[in-house]
């Protein structure tokens, strides 16, 4: 790649065929450089940038490149100690190590380093790049005397006219953005781990290579190996992937993708169905260029146990015990100790197994034992091993069934019926006639309908319950359904709410000409609540009634209150009269009486 394809492309010159930064790293703000570090953004700059860290299976790393045909500047000693970066450990490095720095320019951007990058608008700042060589990596010794990173060989064998080639991570250093001498950019390759003299291109090419080159697999599993395809000098054509396997059954393998343009990566993915040692060929091509790599698949057979369950349905009644036995079988010659534990779905089922563990040499049995509830369960048995683990799964269906009321408190008035439904629901597969009966509490008459319902497996059933009373008070009414040794109950509440009627005073006496009155009073009774329409009648024909007001609305355990009034004129008939008072509210009717003498 091109130092413009780090710093930023934007003299159009540098090649992006084979960045990493590819798609994204050019400015389309004028001459603006990135600004990829948190925190504010410095005038002229634009943010965000590309990252400079890649992420693979050991976490974010510095992406690493290569340069090629480049010249450097002056190469300068900073930061000498003797102790490593707090980073790399802290301590003593055995002596003392400078960092070894300088700048690099890229000919075809800027042909001339004196007089570039003046400012930070400057295009020709893209053109240049700080280098480092660590001082810990030459205190560890990876640069140095005898490396591909020896500052000295690199300071002796070449002169800032040399084309030389480089290899190293790329860094971001955000202390030195605006600094002249670091082309107002952090950008840097730090550390530098390889120079060479510039090597001349040839041919465009490729480079195919695996990871891993060798896969151990069981038989039955899947193994997997990265299949990469890099460039060289240049290549940007589409290497089509193929492969072959010897012996060619026993190892089925496919690769994904079947074709790379440029450089990537395939996966290439083998099952075994037979033990065996294989050798898979991974071929590419393009045109007249062809490659190949090679992967060794090694299929063994491992280690390991079955387990079964005996009978995987059981159906008990509730209050026994169902069980099933379990059974564990090695295989491939598999010994060791292997631990059972149960967890069961949903709650309401109690289970152990006996023993909890076997020791496998030969096949083991364990006994599985559960009741509960009413319902149908899975229990999951789960046998562990170390790393290995098996599971069965175990239906148990008890089989009964319940009794719910809908409402399950009914409010009537006397001599007035009142319903609710009985609802009878199958479960763990219950089936069979359950037969129903009422016992109400004295002063109440219960009655079901049907009294015998026929429950189907996992269904419902219903029952109406009628009760009655002709007093009002609070009663009970408890429905049992049976079936053979089943049997289950659920019990009512029956409220029966009424109103009375009183009349103070109950006899009167007046004298013709005059006017009488008596005050009658309504109370509700067991939270009756509504309506009361009253009327008066009197009898022998003589004095005159009316009522007010007609209507009384009685609230919850409230009263209310009308006036009778009774008028004497100067004709009637001197003697005894007897009103008779109607309370009327629905199919709820009472009845009083008042005598009445008319005096002269």
């Amino acid at each position: 790649m091109r130092i413009t394809d780090v710093t930023n492309n934007q003299t159009g010159s540098g090649s992006m065929i084979n960045s990493l930064f590819s798609a994204g790293i050019t400015s389309p703000v004028g001459n603006a450089k990135r600004w990829l570090t948190p925190g504010p953004t410095p005038p002229g700059w634009v943010s965000p940038g590309p990252p400079c860290a890649i992420a693979n299976s050991h976490g974010t790393v510095a992406v690493f490149v290569e340069i090629d045909g480049i010249r450097r500047t002056g190469i300068t000693s900073e930061d000498c100690t003797g102790n490593y970066d707090t980073v790399n450990g802290g301590g003593s490095n055995g002596g003392s190590y400078c960092d070894s720095t300088f700048n690099m320019y890229d000919p075809v951007v800027l042909p001339n380093y004196s007089g570039s990058c003046t400012s930070a608008a400057d295009p020709t700042c893209y053109g240049r790049i700080h280098i480092e060589i660590d001082h810990d990596w030459k205190a560890a010794h990876y640069c140095g005397p005898s490396t591909t990173c020896d500052n000295a060989a690199l300071g002796s064998q070449t002169n800032t006219s040399s084309l030389i080639d480089i290899q190293g991570f790329i860094y971001w250093d955000p202390g030195n953005v605006a600094q002249p001498w670091h082309s107002f950019s952090g950008w840097e390759i730090h550390p530098l781990t390889g120079w060479r003299l510039h090597q001349s291109s040839s041919n465009p090419d490729f480079n195919i290579s695996t990871s891993p080159t060798a896969v151990s697999i069981s038989n039955g599993s899947t193994g997997t190996s990265t299949v990469t395809v890099a460039p060289v000098n240049g290549f940007t054509g589409t290497v089509n992937l193929s492969r072959s396997t010897s012996p060619s059954t026993g190892l089925s393998c496919s690769l994904s993708p079947t074709s790379i343009t440029g450089s990537g990566s395939s996966t290439l993915s083998c099952s075994a169905s037979s033990n065996g040692l294989y050798t898979v060929t991974v071929s590419g091509t393009d045109g007249s260029l062809s490659h190949s790599t090679t992967v060794s698949y090694n299929v063994t057979s491992t280690a390991d146990f079955s387990i079964t369950a005996n009978p995987t349905d059981v159906a008990i009644n509730p209050g026994t015990r169902g069980t099933s036995t379990i059974t564990i079988g090695p295989l491939n010659g598999f010994t060791g100790t292997i631990v059972l534990t149960s967890v069961v779905s949903p709650g309401g089922l109690t289970c152990t197994l006996s023993p909890n563990s076997v020791v496998l040499g030969s096949s083991q049995s364990s006994a599985l034992s559960c009741s509960g509830l009413g319902g149908t369960y899975k229990v999951t048995l789960t046998a562990t091993s170390g790393s290995i683990s098996h599971s069965v799964i175990v239906s148990f269906n008890i089989r009964d069934f319940t009794v719910t009321t809908n409402p399950a408190t009914v409010a009537i008035t006397p001599a007035v019926s009142g319903t609710s439904t009985i609802t009878i629901t199958s479960l763990g597969g219950f089936t069979g006639t359950i037969s129903l009966a009422s016992l109400p509490s004295n002063g109440l008459t219960a009655s079901l309908n049907p009294a015998n319902v026929t429950l189907p497996p996992d269904g419902t059933t219903s029952s109406t319950l009628t009760v009655n009373s002709s007093t009002q008070g609070n009663y009970t009414a408890q429905v049992t359904g049976t079936s053979s040794s089943q049997s289950h109950s659920i019990t009512l509440s029956i409220i029966v709410s009424d109103f009375s009627i009183t009349a103070s005073p109950n006899s009167l006496s007046l004298r013709r000409s005059s006017t009488a009155s008596s005050l009658i009073t309504l109370k509700s009774l067991n939270g009756f609540s509504g309506a009361v329409t009253l009327s008066a009648t009197i009898t022998p024909t003589g004095p005159r009634t009316s009522l007010s007001p007609t209507l009384v609305t009685l609230s919850s355990e409230g009263s209310g209150t009308s006036t009778l009034s009774i008028k004497s004129l100067k004709k009637t008939p001197i003697g005894s009269y007897t009103v008779t008072i109607t309370a009327t509210s629905a199919s709820l009717s009472h009845v009083i009486t008042l005598q009445v003498t008319v005096t002269t």
